[in-house]
């Protein structure tokens, strides 16, 4: 992918995911090879690299793919803390099942544990524990 399509990629996540999805000349991301079209923010993006494109709302739904439900995999429904994610002896970081820095003796652990004592690792950019707000705390 070129560097111009990454430069339009990071303006498309950091804009909001609902003024995509919902305007039909909104820019989409479609992951190569899916028949759903994403929003620029979507977990499944991130997860697909570089392995994606940059289309109109309007073109996507004219070549028929349908609008994923992208708040669904961003785990809105379960406690994102609760992934599962590796780290391994002597290692101050936390990874990927699929990272390239982790060696083949390792050991699992939710992302809540490990974000209390470890660092994301910076190859391949495991998710982030989230701040979950008390009931009854302001």
């Amino acid at each position: 992918m070129g560097r111009r399509c990454l430069a339009l990629l990071a303006v498309l996540a950091a804009a909001p995911a609902w003024a995509a999805a919902q305007s039909s000349t909104g820019l989409v991301v479609i992951v190569k090879g899916s028949s759903q079209f994403h929003a620029p923010g979507c977990p499944v993006v991130a997860r697909a690299g570089s392995n994606v494109t940059v289309s109109r709302r309007a073109e996507a739904l004219r070549r028929g793919l349908t609008a994923h439900d992208c708040g669904e995999a961003a785990g809105s429904k379960t406690n994102p803390n609760a992934v599962k994610v590796f780290t391994q002896d002597g290692d101050n970081k936390y990874h990927r099942e699929t990272c390239e820095k982790l060696g083949r003796e390792r050991s699992s652990l939710t992302l809540d544990e490990a974000g209390r004592k470890l660092w994301p690792c910076p190859v391949c950019r495991p998710p982030i524990r989230q701040r979950i707000q008390k009931e009854g705390r302001s």
